[in-house]
């Protein structure tokens, strides 16, 4: 699809530069735009998942009505994959996970993979959607956890040089410990993914490309489901 109308839905504002700009690239021809609810973040760590969802489904919900998008990227990794199957089935357009395809992609390739986050709800849900994946698949996966919660603070002032060394070091550290491989949480880190693969030796997902495959087929799909058995099974 040349054209397309997509909403990016936002819980923290550090996934904005990295999906406008690889999207200004990967497809000048889409209109793609922005939603940003940061109080969202603040009820991630308070663990009110009813907020949390309602909050996500107000702005998807406006990117139809109000801005005519025809899908919706939630880039939050740490809603639950129980929760965006949710706000799939209430949602009047087609709703992606950010991290779903870069998940199924990890489990496919197996073994055990280290996760690397900065924002301590994404642990749980990552290790959650990995898990439950790995599940589905049948497939024998262990998840190393790496939390990196100091790198979150310099990553929002805008020191990505801080923020990258502090991730470099948990990606050593996963390697250390046995990692077949390295999966970014957030976004935010995709810039990292090629110079950790090529340090480390192991190969490295981001959300970034996968999603952006993901988002292409949802709009051929319409509203059709992205938790189709062909995504998830």
């Amino acid at each position: 699809m040349d054209r397309a109308n997509v909403a990016f839905i936002h819980a923290s504002p550090a996934a904005i530069a990295p999906l406008v700009n690889y999207y200004a690239q990967a497809e000048p021809g889409w209109t793609v735009f922005n939603l940003l609810d940061d109080g969202i973040m603040r009820q991630f760590k308070a663990g009110d998942e009813a907020g949390v969802e309602s909050g996500l489904l107000s702005l998807i919900e406006r990117a139809a009505t109000r801005y005519h998008a025809q899908a919706a990227l939630v880039t939050c990794s740490a809603t639950t994959l129980d929760m965006m199957q949710r706000l799939e089935r209430a949602s009047p357009i087609a709703v992606v996970k950010i991290d779903l395809p870069m998940a199924r992609a990890a489990v496919a390739a197996g073994g055990a993979i280290g996760l690397l986050a900065t924002f301590p709800p994404t642990v749980n849900s990552t290790t959650g959607l990995l898990k439950e994946l790995a599940r589905r698949d049948g497939r024998d996966v262990s998840v190393m956890p790496e939390l990196r919660a100091a790198a979150l603070e310099p990553l929002l002032r805008g020191d990505l040089a801080a923020h990258d060394a502090i991730l470099r070091e948990g990606a050593i550290a996963l390697r250390n410990a046995g990692a077949d491989l390295i999966v970014l949480a957030q976004v935010s880190m995709a810039h990292m993914r090629a110079a950790l693969e090529e340090e480390l030796g192991v190969p490295v997902f981001s959300s970034l490309e996968t999603s952006h495959k993901a988002i292409r087929e949802a709009l051929g799909q319409g509203c059709d489901s992205i938790f189709s058995k062909e995504q998830i099974k």
